[in-house]
C-alpha cells in the first residue's frame, strides 16, 4: 500500500492507521446526524411530557396512599 507520508511508515500500528487515511464524510450523511439527534429531543420531549402529565394527574393519589390518608 503506497504511503505519502514517510513519517506515517514507522512500523507502528499508529503509523499504519495515520497510513490509511480518512475522508470527509458526505453531506448527505452529516446531516443523517442532524435527524437522529431531532429524534431524539422530540422522542425526549414526549417521554417528559408524558410524566408530567402522570404527576400532575396521578401523583395527588400515591402521595396521600403513602401517607396513609
Amino acid at each position: 500500500m503506497p504511503v505519502s507520508n514517510p513519517a506515517e511508515n514507522s512500523g507502528s500500528l499508529t503509523g499504519h492507521i495515520l497510513a490509511q487515511g480518512w475522508y470527509d464524510a458526505p453531506v448527505e450523511q452529516r446531516r443523517g446526524n442532524l435527524k437522529v439527534i431531532l429524534a431524539m429531543l422530540i422522542v425526549l420531549g414526549v417521554l417528559v411530557t408524558v410524566s408530567l402529565v402522570f404527576v400532575f394527574t396521578v401523583g395527588s393519589s400515591f402521595t396521600d396512599m403513602l401517607t396513609g390518608k
